[in-house]
């Protein structure tokens, strides 16, 4: 059930962290890593309210793993998964700060995502931190250079297996990212450069899918 924040008559400010892995490909590492007890306590330390996590074929894994919330605290970390959604941008959106219109109040939150083209492009398409986690078990390791690439560039952070909780601080969380798309190229055939090409060639990404309201069990 929703409570309100005292003395203001508002819903409690929520800060949401998401993870996603992809639909087919397993990614229990990362999944490993997020569910650390350092990890879990790191996120609590920043104020992270709900943390949400797209585990693909390692749901079993998940459910199994992760941390149990205390009903004693009313502000402990809701910490909730699924396998897969169709679209995964309407929880994406729950890691943007609120407009001042919306009821239900959220923090700039987090999204940690692996590596891979089509994740990556969703993300950037919402006003949020993100890190891309490059899948090292993938043939070629390409999403490493695609990772590497648009951190150069100023678009993400990119996170490697093993020092994750390193990269939550408020430091490194307040890093300006730069907005994408990036300027156009007048002289060049694809002005927005690789990304347009990649971005040609993914299904079309519907920009206004975002959540009508919250989840039921994001009310606090």
């Amino acid at each position: 059930m929703a409570t309100l924040s005292a003395g203001e008559g508002r819903y409690r400010t929520s800060k949401c962290a998401l993870v996603t892995v992809g639909a087919s490909a397993s990614f229990k590492p990362l999944i490993e890593e997020v569910l650390s007890d350092a990890f879990i306590t790191k996120l609590k330390s920043l104020h992270f309210t709900h943390f949400i996590v797209q585990c693909g074929p390692d749901y079993d894994y998940f459910e199994s793993a992760k941390p149990k919330r205390n009903p004693n605290d009313p502000n402990d970390l809701e910490v909730v998964g699924f396998p897969y959604k169709n679209s995964f941008r309407a929880w994406f959106a729950l890691a943007t700060e609120s407009r001042p219109d919306e009821p239900y109040p959220r923090a700039k939150g987090l999204i940690i995502t692996h590596a891979g083209s089509g994740s990556i492009l969703d993300a950037l398409d919402f006003n949020t931190n993100i890190i891309a986690v490059p899948n090292p078990a993938l043939m070629g390791n390409h999403q490493s250079e695609i990772a590497e690439e648009m951190e150069r560039q100023g678009f993400l952070i990119q996170g490697k297996l093993g020092s994750l909780v390193d990269l939550l601080d408020k430091e490194t969380l307040n890093i300006p990212r730069k907005q994408w798309p990036p300027e156009p190229d007048p002289d060049s055939m694809f002005p927005g450069g690789l990304w347009q090409v990649i971005d040609m060639l993914m299904p079309k990404r519907r920009l206004g899918d975002e959540p009508q309201g919250r989840p039921r069990w994001l009310l606090l």
